[in-house]
């Protein structure tokens, strides 16, 4: 039997004109007009100082004071803030998992962490009260508001419907019309309920090799882990990846304050790269292994789990509920999936950068995806050309890692709480900072010289190495022929993975 005080929303919150009526839940009075009702498991720190306040729910990292508690790091936003400028210059270095409020003579201001892993939907009524919470439905329910068929028909496309799984909303959509999710990089102003870009700025992605990115990147994500370590009961998800082999690298000074595991369904557990390879690896670093056989969810726990996440994935629950019967209900899972942000996953022509070019890479043959993400342009291509930044990194950074990944963190709330080290904007500047050149198509070189520099023993097994003599064949040719000595200089690679994603897309229209 679930508690339902415990399990149902777990770690969410509503702010808004009026407390919920939740069993158990918090109440923090920001002013009159914004009162917090938040789940007892997300962490709540309220600083004021002279009229002033700062509201945290989440936690927060410093790598540059790690030994800061969340009240340390509110009193920057309390004691000098004069605008919201004070305030976006106080997170820029910030790793973690958090909403903030801060409220001053200047405004009434809510932000998120660098990539919105805690999640912020928001709308206003029609007596124009505002209200925010940590999903869509909360808000629904509260409002008496419909589905909106644009999206429903969107999320029963063909592809969809083949793998439900993969789904993921785009733009600042959400199931409802009235409601938007607060973007990576946005703020919301609660005085003008009105969501604003404040980041990329001019100037704010320079020039480094890729030593001396890794040399400034590597700190960080130490310290990061370090610190979480030191706080969590840490767990870390390792499989034959690069993004979690560096994560494991970083991780050499805090390794035997976290625990290692890797997921698999039960069936075909020892026999794929995933669980092999860690389970070879981390013995021979002196670490224990845990292999988490697939559990399915009870029906108990489906129905928690879809009252906690608006269209739950099938996948991530039956994941939630194998971590919670295996790690417990206070465990904090370290993830490492947003280290891509520097490895030009996607790539276009430039005359294809529009709304279709960026549903063909998506792989999203649908009106509403193509309108979306040309609405999602039109607002970001003036901040990345002010900035000199490519529009392409910041499309993997605010909508795939910042909704199809960030929707996953929801989901797993239920069950623990999620640490990435690489959620830092600083960190994204010092990444994005090195030669587009260096960068292409996930470049081997990077990710392996960064590893080296932190621990090069993690390198003492492969990294996702393939099983047939024919794929071997076309990975070393990849690797070691094409991004060492054409991808650098002409992106010839890329213009086929595109051609190829081009025809599938033109396939999902015929089908």
């Amino acid at each position: 039997m679930y508690d339902r005080a415990k399990f149902f929303r777990r770690r969410q919150f509503v702010l808004g004109p009026d407390f919920v009526d939740y069993e158990g839940w918090k109440r923090v009075k920001v002013e009159d007009e914004y009162l917090l009702t938040v789940h007892p498991d997300l962490l709540t720190t309220v600083v004021e100082h002279d009229g002033n306040k700062a509201v945290m729910l989440g936690y927060a990292v410093d790598p540059y004071q790690a030994d800061l508690t969340e009240e340390g790091i509110l009193q920057r936003f309390v004691h000098s803030p004069k605008s919201v400028a004070d305030v976006i210059s106080g997170l820029e270095k910030l790793s973690g998992r958090f909403v903030l409020i801060v409220m001053c003579r200047a405004g009434l201001w809510l932000f998120h962490d660098a990539v919105a892993l805690r999640q912020v939907q928001y709308c206003r009524t029609e007596q124009g009260a505002i209200w925010c919470a940590s999903q869509a439905e909360t808000l629904a329910e509260g409002l008496g508001l419909d589905y909106d068929e644009e999206v429903l028909s969107y999320r029963n496309m063909p592809a969809y419907q083949a793998s439900k799984n993969g789904f993921w909303l785009l733009n600042d959509r959400t199931p409802y019309r009235e409601i938007r999710n607060l973007l990576p990089n946005h703020y919301l102003d609660l005085r003008q309920a009105k969501a604003f870009r404040y980041w990329p700025v001019e100037g704010c992605i320079g020039s480094l090799s890729v030593d001396e990115s890794i040399q400034l990147c590597s700190p960080i994500l130490q310290t990061s882990i370090h610190a979480a370590a030191r706080r969590f009961d840490l767990w870390m998800g390792i499989s034959a990846g690069g993004d979690s082999r560096k994560s494991l690298a970083a991780a050499k000074e805090a390794k035997d304050k976290i625990n290692f595991f890797t997921t698999t369904p039960t069936q075909v557990s020892m026999l794929v790269n995933d669980v092999k390879i860690p389970a070879r690896l981390l013995p021979r670093l002196g670490l224990k292994h845990h292999n988490l056989g697939l559990q399915l969810m009870s029906q108990e726990f489906r129905e928690y789990y879809e009252w906690s996440a608006t269209w739950a994935r099938e996948r991530t629950g039956h994941i939630a509920y194998t971590m919670l019967q295996c790690l417990g209900s206070q465990a904090t899972v370290l993830n490492s999936n947003i280290s891509e942000v520097a490895q030009r996953v996607y790539w276009l022509p430039k005359s294809k950068i529009n709304g279709e070019g960026l549903a063909v890479v998506s792989g999203l043959n649908h009106p509403f995806a193509i309108a979306e993400f040309q609405k999602w342009l039109d607002g970001a291509q003036p901040a990345c050309q002010a900035a000199k930044m490519n529009i392409m990194d910041l499309f993997f950074l605010e909508q795939r890692m910042g909704r199809w990944a960030t929707a996953a963190f929801s989901e797993y709330d239920i069950a623990h709480e999620t640490f990435n080290p690489y959620n830092n904007r600083y960190l994204h500047r010092l990444m994005l900072a090195i030669n587009e050149r260096h960068r292409r198509n996930r470049r081997w070189a990077v990710i392996i010289n960064h590893i080296k520099y932190m621990w090069p023993e993690v390198l003492s097994e492969p990294i996702n190495p393939p099983d047939r003599i024919l794929d071997k064949t076309q990975q070393f040719i990849r690797r070691f022929i094409i991004h060492k000595t054409i991808t650098p200089w002409f992106p010839v690679y890329e213009y086929l993975r595109y051609l190829k994603a081009k025809r599938r897309f033109k396939r999902q229209s015929q089908g």
